[in-house]
Parts: C-alpha cells; structure tokens; sequence
C-alpha cells in the first residue's frame, strides 16, 4: 500500500478543495504557440468506493493517430471552443459522454509537447456523483477506471515506456507524463 495514502485518504473530501486551491496557487507552465496543434484533456476524478479514481481511455486500434494508446479523455482545439477548458470539456463529453455541467474544473496543470506534434494543455475536474459513462466507439475502444493511488506508486519500465500497467492497460507517454506530474502535486499536498 503507497505511503501517501495512510498520510492523506485519497477521497473527495480530502482531495477535491486541497486541489482547487494548490491549482489556483501555483503557476502553470505554459508552452508558447509554435507550430504545434493545441490539443486539451481532462483528468476526470471521482469517488469510488470511499477513494479517488481516475478514468482513462483506451483508444480503438483503427484511429489514425495513437490507436491502441491509452489516454486521458481529449483531443484537438476546434474552431468553435472559445479556450482550452472548452476543448477538454467538449472532447470529454463527445469520447465518454461525460456531460459538461457534472464537472467541477479544479484547476490546469502544466502543458506539455508531445512527439507528436501537440501541445496538450490538462485540466483537472471532479464528477459530480453518479456521473456515468457513454463512450463512444469511435473514438474509444475501452473506458477504465483507475485508483488515483496507483499513479502515486513507482513507475515500472524504461524510459521512454514510463509508466503503469492498470487493469491490464499500459498506461505510458503523454499520458503518463501528465499523471506524473499530477501525483506530484497530490504528493506535495500531503507534506
């Protein structure tokens, strides 16, 4: 069992507005805009079973880009999000049916470039309670549930294949990279 979990319970309530506020008080970094596409995901949280958890997807072997690959819900800026958030939000709800109003945005965490060609900016968000899935199978092949207690244990592999095996998932990349430094921030509220 991780350390940090008999420091600080992994719940809603000692979690959800220690977010909000480690969010809003640190600075996020930014990536200036260059040739790379701005993409946004959301790192949904929820409780399960009196501990926080985190849904990912695993994306259909068919898409053009990152089949197979698991990943945060998100996607692509499209002409009509007016930000970032937008986007996350949009895409969360197209991919897995999450709908907007049952997110409470918690905050942004760091932008990242990928090997891909994106900018990907994560914004953290908690469901309101009994908020249910529709993933739709075009764009994903299998939605998972995750304890967010698992990102908080080591990392197995080598780099550049970082990452967790979760629910028989690799989850590694982006993704992982976005967890990562999540955790870190769950991690620093316990200190």
């Amino acid at each position: 069992m991780c350390y940090l979990r008999r420091v600080i319970p992994l719940t809603e309530a000692t979690l959800r507005e220690a977010l909000r506020g480690a969010l809003g008080a640190r600075p996020s970094h930014r990536i200036a805009p260059g040739t790379a596409r701005p993409a946004a995901v959301l790192l949904p949280l929820f409780e399960q079973e009196g501990e926080a958890h985190v849904w990912l997807v695993r994306r259909p072997a068919t898409m053009r880009s990152h089949a197979g690959q698991v990943a945060l819900p998100g996607g692509k800026i499209d002409t009509a999000d007016a930000t970032l958030l937008d986007t996350a939000l949009r895409e969360a709800h197209e991919e897995v049916g999450i709908p907007r109003e049952r997110v409470d945005v918690l905050g942004p965490l760091d932008e990242m470039h990928t090997i891909t060609g994106f900018v990907i900016s994560p914004f953290v968000g908690w469901l309101a309670p009994g908020t249910e899935l529709r993933p739709s199978t075009t764009e994903v092949a299998r939605a998972f549930a995750a304890p967010l207690r698992v990102f908080l244990e080591p990392q197995t592999g080598v780099l550049p294949w970082r990452g967790w095996t979760v629910d028989g998932e690799l989850v590694w990349g982006a993704t992982a990279a976005i967890l990562r430094g999540f955790a870190a921030i769950v991690r620093e509220l316990a200190q």
